[in-house]
């Protein structure tokens, strides 16, 4: 029984199923047991021969030892009912029923085994829903079993089979490798449904879960170079208690992919809590996990200050609603008592009283142990880490549990570099997992960890630091990487109570200003604005002012100082604009107009020059309402896609059309119902905008043409965003269009032309159209994700993020956010208003939803910049990507007027390989794709531009083809 973890770490997997919601659990339940054995056999892919008198190892265990009878299986549902009782803090409790009779299926245990490569899928686990179904309702037909004893609450079933669990890595040991033995697993209703095993009852109650646990986890093995028989003996208690947790609906928190242990020996659903101390007594719970189940209400801590943590107590200390820190007060031995066993034996209970950890006996050796089934432990968290190599004792301390509920939906536990509950081990180095690591004394928070290296030369560098930050090793950074804002320091000595202070940390280019709770759901339609100093969110139906009040609107108002103009439609009745004043004693109705329309609102309200507008649309027709005391419509024939308020007046867009307001459009062009809301920007080339659209963007030119960019040329099946922002990423005098794919942030100019560094790619997809700012030399950009976080991108240093971001922010992230002055306020899809400071702002470039709290969808801008001196410019006459790896690439360049420009390719004879032409506006970057089956080897483009006023220029580009 010596070092048992040599043979458990990093190798247990039991398979993943996919568990039940977490839900509160409840207060009561019954636990039913079934005794199952198999049609007997010989096999030597199977331990022992398939029934309950069958097994026989070369050696006496002495952890869970035989006879396996019914009063053995009733001493380990003994441990059961206290360690559920104890874990609850007497939140739940349990009351166990055996079923008397041994069920004998006609199958052999290997006919209920999932084997090979396969042994996780369907295919294969459907063997196990077999034994799930063929066990109770063989019960369901011989048993004599009375439910009528059963006590008011859910029932719980656990079929115990006579067989070894096939729950450890045999491959690479010298234990008997025995395949056709059965993994432990907890069967749910979703899965049993899924493989047909859904309709079973037992006594007239569904069995719709089912746990399958091994009679033992012991298992008999050779010694290689002595010859000699040997026992590896686990317990089943730590399998039987983390079982009934899968039945609670609690997810594993070890890798199910390999296996890996990732929380350690500090919570039960890991493979070292379950196995700890030989599996004979497990720790309690992790903080999530008691949580998670209602057995634990955590203190929330938001105020500054210090803080007190009784033995069992945790804490909670918000990054945002889904991110967070749980702190727990873990003490292994309360009263310095030792660790007391009431133990089953040979038909009768004793106690073993261990005074501390001890050479026979600790985690990785229980020789000690005198032998029988653990029915309680009067200190489960004695299985805690507590000895060090010197054989110092330790009594735990604060556990800190780094919890992203968000990552439940992904990887849970199996991404290290996102986890989803994570221990932050206060010893300095994240390595439970890793090498053999089995978690220290040293991973508690307390005054005195001792944690230190010791170099060559003798010297010892502590690597505890009795805080924890963003500075620190582990840091308090999110999962993402960006800022908590959080230091939890000063901790105490530990003991029954412990002390800690906590601060918020105000470096660096974000600062956390605070949130707040709105009763509403924010999505893709919502967004934030402000009026008066108040932060405003519009839910795509509602406006909330917290604090002042709320109302409803068919679009997003217009916000001027103290006013919110608005369309409501109430009942059947027609279209009203509203506008409402915030006064001291709140929102008032300052006017109220019935429109005189029956078409739908579709635009934003647009304030322009002490008047409102805005665009109603029909199936063929749209109209414009131009409203200040009185009302003014103007109709076109084209349904609506949008307005905006541009320097010289109203622009009006249609599914065909753009251009003034009652006068003949600028632009033509074909659309469907697919495309977003046009924006529009005065740059030095005149007036010009784009339309976004998912599968391309169209440009709408200052000459009046209209080009368009297709996703497919650079995103393959990605879709573009549908909505759009305006601002010169490149400072180059020229308006750019930025947008978003899928998880990437992409920019074009007015051209047509990716721009660098782009595309930019975030964690997750992109939600909000982008916002810009300028801080410094460098333009800012920031965008949500569906992650729930806020990712803001300094174009000066390519595709790097700003120091402090990405932000978590919350579960999801769909609204557009407002930067207003230096604050960035964003609100969740649960309603939570967060605001941050942004240190280094200078302007702002497109501060919210169509680009300001009036929705002009406008920019204008005056940068001037050095003229082109050449009519090609040296630094955008190139093709990318260089050298060509797929036969795709794209030719680009800028002209200092406007252009006809040729690129002739040819091969390194001079033989013409291919040409195309295309036109180009002044000073402005374009490019075109380019397609070719040419082989591979070194080719030259010759670029050629004739202006309009007859200058000519040309360059040459040597590019490379791999094929």
């Amino acid at each position: 029984m010596r070092w048992l973890l040599t043979w458990v770490f990093g190798l247990l997997s039991l398979p993943q199923v996919q568990a039940q919601i977490v839900q509160p659990a409840d207060p009561h339940y019954n636990v039913v047991a079934l005794r199952v054995e198999f049609a007997p056999d010989t096999s030597r892919f199977t331990t022992g021969d398939g029934t309950f008198s069958g097994l026989q190892f070369p050696l006496e265990p002495k952890v869970d030892p035989l006879p396996h009878d019914a009063a053995y299986f009733q001493a380990h549902l003994d441990f059961l009912e206290h360690y559920v009782g104890i874990a609850s803090a007497g939140n739940t409790m349990i009351s166990t029923y055996l079923v008397p009779e041994i069920i004998r299926l006609e199958h052999q245990m290997a006919s209920y085994s999932p084997i090979g490569e396969e042994s996780e899928s369907d295919s294969e686990i459907v063997k196990l829903a077999a034994l799930v179904r063929d066990s109770w309702n063989e019960a369901d037909q011989i048993s004599a079993f009375d439910p009528m004893q059963l006590e008011h609450g859910k029932t719980v079933f656990i079929l115990f089979h006579a067989g070894v669990g096939r729950d450890i890595e045999l491959i690479g040991t010298t234990l008997d490798k025995t395949p056709q033995d059965l993994p432990s697993i907890f069967m749910g209703s979703e899965l049993l449904t899924r493989l047909g095993a859904g309709e079973v009852s037992f006594k007239g109650i569904p069995v719709n879960h089912s746990m399958i646990i091994p009679r033992t986890e012991t298992r008999s093995g050779l010694n290689s170079i002595t010859d000699e028989a040997f026992l590896l003996e686990l317990s089943i208690n730590g399998l039987l208690a983390a079982s009934f947790m899968s039945y609670l609906g609690v997810p594993d928190l070890f890798n199910t992919d390999t296996g890996e242990s990732v929380i350690g020996p500090f919570g039960l659903m890991d493979p070292l809590g379950i196995f700890a101390y030989g599996g004979l007594f497990p720790p309690l719970p992790s903080a999530w996990t008691r949580t998670a189940v209602g057995w634990v209400d955590p203190k929330e801590i938001q105020d500054l200050g210090s803080y007190e943590l009784m033995a069992g107590e945790v804490a909670r200390i918000e990054i945002s609603k889904a991110e967070y820190f749980l702190l727990e007060n873990r003490v292994r031995d309360p009263g310095n008592r030792g660790l007391t066993l009431q133990v089953f034996k040979d038909g009768g209970y004793s106690t073993q009283t261990i005074p501390e950890v001890q050479d026979n006996f600790n985690r990785f050796n229980i020789e000690g142990f005198q032998g029988g089934v653990v029915t309680q432990a009067n200190s489960y968290d004695f299985a805690l880490p507590g000895w060090d190599s010197d054989q110092e004792q330790y009594n735990g301390g604060i556990l800190i549990w780094h919890v992203d509920e968000r990552q439940f939906a992904h990887a849970g536990n199996n991404n290290r570099s996102r986890l989803a509950v994570d221990i932050e081990e206060a010893d300095g180095a994240q390595d439970i997992g890793f090498d053999g690591n089995v978690g220290a004394p040293f991973d508690f928070y307390f005054e005195g960890n001792p944690s230190s290296v010791s170099l060559p030369s003798g010297r010892i560098i502590p690597l505890y630091e009795n805080r924890f930050g963003p500075d620190t090793n582990p840091d308090s950074r999110t999962n993402g990487g960006g800022d908590s804002f959080l230091i939890i320091e000063d901790f105490s000595e530990s003991g029954p109570i412990m002390s800690f202070s906590f601060r918020k940390s105000h470096d660096g280019s974000v600062t956390e200003l605070g949130s707040t709770f709105l009763e509403v759901q924010a999505d893709a339609e919502g967004s934030v604005s402000s009026i008066a100093n108040y932060s405003v969110v519009f839910t795509g139906s509602e406006v909330v002012v917290p604090g002042i009040g709320r109302m409803n609107a068919q679009v997003r108002p217009a916000f001027s100082a103290t006013n919110i103009a608005t369309i409501d439609k109430e009942g059947g009745a027609a279209s009203t604009f509203k506008r409402y004043a915030i006064t001291n004693q709140g929102l008032e109705l300052a006017q109220s107009i019935m429109l005189p329309t029956q078409l739908v609102a579709f635009s934003p309200v647009v304030h322009h020059a002490d008047a409102h507008y805005v665009q109603f649309t029909g199936s063929d027709r749209s109209e414009v309402l131009r409203i200040t005391e009185s009302i003014q419509s103007y109709s076109l024939n084209d349904p609506a896609l949008g307005i905006a308020a541009t320097d010289e007046g109203i622009y009006v867009f249609g599914q065909s059309q753009a251009g003034p307001l009652d006068a003949p459009p600028v632009w033509t062009y074909q659309l469907d119902h697919d495309a977003g809301s046009p924006v529009i920007g005065r740059d030095r080339t005149g007036l010009w905008g784009a339309i976004p659209r998912s599968r391309d963007l169209l440009f709408l030119q200052p000459d009046g043409f209209v080009i368009r960019v297709a996703a497919a040329a650079y995103f393959g099946e990605d879709l573009f965003s549908k909505a759009v922002a305006m601002a010169d990423l490149n400072q180059d005098g020229v308006l750019d269009i930025v947008t978003t794919v899928g998880d990437k942030v992409v920019a074009f100019s007015q051209g047509g032309a990716l721009l660098p560094p782009f595309p930019i790619q975030i964690g997750a997809r992109a939600t909000s159209s982008p916002l810009v700012y300028e801080s410094g030399e460098s333009v800012v950009l920031i965008v949500t994700a569906t992650d729930g976080n806020i990712y803001a991108m300094d174009l000066e240093k390519g595709r790097e993020m700003v120091s402090g971001f990405p932000l978590s922010a919350g579960f999801s992230l769909e609204a557009v956010p407002l930067i207003s002055g230096d604050s960035l306020t964003v609100v969740t899809n649960a309603g939570v208003l967060r605001s941050y400071r942004l240190n280094d702002i200078d302007r702002v470039l497109w501060s919210e939803k169509y680009g300001g709290p009036q929705n002009t969808s406008f920019v204008a801008l005056d940068r001037q910049i050095a003229e082109i001196t050449s009519l090609l410019s040296a630094t955008e006459t190139y093709n990318w990507p260089n050298p060509i790896r797929d036969g795709s690439t794209f030719f680009r360049c800028m002209t200092k007027e406007s252009s006809d420009v040729s690129v002739t390719v040819v091969d390194a004879a001079g033989s013409l390989i291919d040409s195309i032409t295309f036109t180009t506006s002044a000073g402005v970057p374009y490019e075109t794709r380019w397609t070719t089956d040419a082989a591979s080897g070194i080719y030259y483009a010759r670029v050629k531009a004739r202006s309009i006023s007859g200058a000519t220029d040309s360059r040459l580009i040597k590019l490379a083809i791999i094929r």
